[in-house]
């Protein structure tokens, strides 16, 4: 007859909820290290079959939507990467609200994973709770803040390489569209566009920067014709703006890439799906799986104070077909 946990935490003399913290390899600061060695000797001696449960990591999506396909790509880089390590992936959505803040509470206190990779629109707020729940983290993007373990995607360079991109092609007005400006990655992808133009020797004209707190990539394009901004190409900060300008575009008889080329920055299944495939430049998926051995090491080393600082900036071109060489 099998052995049951219950079975183990008796001849412990422990409760059972220690012995599933233990078997489940859940972290949990009230199991000592010797209770610990005492029930795993004990399932050996006892004959325990049931394989341990798979430790557990958790992405977790702050103040996004949950089907944001720039956050879903990445939570299956994740999910994959650390499959691969032996982890399963546990996924959560947060809002950023009263609700929501409770809702994570709830769940940083049931202690049920290993550790958590956060990304989206990072706030003071959430930053505070994750830090306070002593548990291993990773912010991923979001946030440069000092006294935090944070893994960045280098977005100025992004910006900077795909934006040269265009200039080789031979595009001087080239026009930026961006999400609200006063987000850091947007601020960033600014610099890395500026760079690129100053670099090239061309003038900055920000009537060509513009901006829209829905990211409607829609809505952008139909500005420059209306205000009467020349363009010959269009960066976007990523491929959901990206998306809706080709749309845009399209519906109003523009040839892409003859008439305007447009390239952008990130990957997303926007990129195949669109017609012609998007041009853009982007961390790829070996690089951005290093998220998932940053935060184990984060886990193995967790009684360091010192905060992690890891950069990605590791650029790839994936050509597409919405930019080509400038035909005046």
């Amino acid at each position: 007859m099998a052995v049951t946990k219950k079975e183990i935490a008796e001849h412990v003399g422990v409760s059972r909820s220690a012995v599933s913290l233990v078997l489940n390899n859940t972290p949990s600061s009230t199991i000592s290290e010797e209770t610990r060695k005492r029930i795993l000797q004990a399932a050996q001696e006892l004959g325990y079959q049931e394989k341990m449960a798979t430790p557990k990591i958790c992405f977790i999506l702050y103040g996004r939507s949950p089907d944001d396909p720039r956050y879903m790509h990445d939570l299956k880089v994740v999910e994959h990467a650390a499959s691969k390590l032996q982890y399963a992936t546990l996924f959560m959505n947060i809002p950023a609200t009263a609700v929501g803040h409770q809702k994570l509470q709830r769940f940083l206190d049931k202690r049920e994973v290993e550790g958590m990779i956060i990304t989206g629109d990072l706030d003071d707020t959430l930053i505070r709770m994750i830090q306070a729940s002593n548990e291993p983290y990773l912010f991923y993007g979001g946030t440069t803040r000092e006294d935090a373990n944070i893994m960045v995607l280098d977005h100025r360079k992004g910006a900077y390489t795909a934006v040269q991109y265009l200039i080789e092609l031979g595009h001087k007005r080239i026009a930026f569209f961006s999400g609200r400006l006063d987000i850091t990655v947007h601020m960033e992808n600014l610099k890395g566009y500026y760079q690129a133009l100053e670099e090239a020797g061309l003038s900055i004209d920000k009537s060509l920067i513009q901006a829209s707190k829905e990211e409607d990539g829609y809505e952008l394009a139909s500005r420059l014709p209306l205000l009467g901004i020349e363009h010959s190409a269009i960066f976007c900060v990523n491929t959901v703006i990206q998306f809706g300008a080709l749309q845009w575009l399209k519906d109003t008889g523009v040839a892409v890439p003859s008439q305007v080329s447009l390239a952008g920055y990130g990957f997303t299944e926007l990129v195949k799906l669109s017609k012609p495939e998007l041009t853009t430049v982007y961390v790829d998926q070996k690089e951005k799986e290093k998220l998932v051995d940053e935060l184990l090491d984060i886990i193995r080393k967790r009684k360091s104070s010192t905060p992690r600082h890891a950069y990605l900036s590791e650029m790839t071109l994936h050509k597409g077909g919405t930019a080509s060489i400038y035909m005046p």
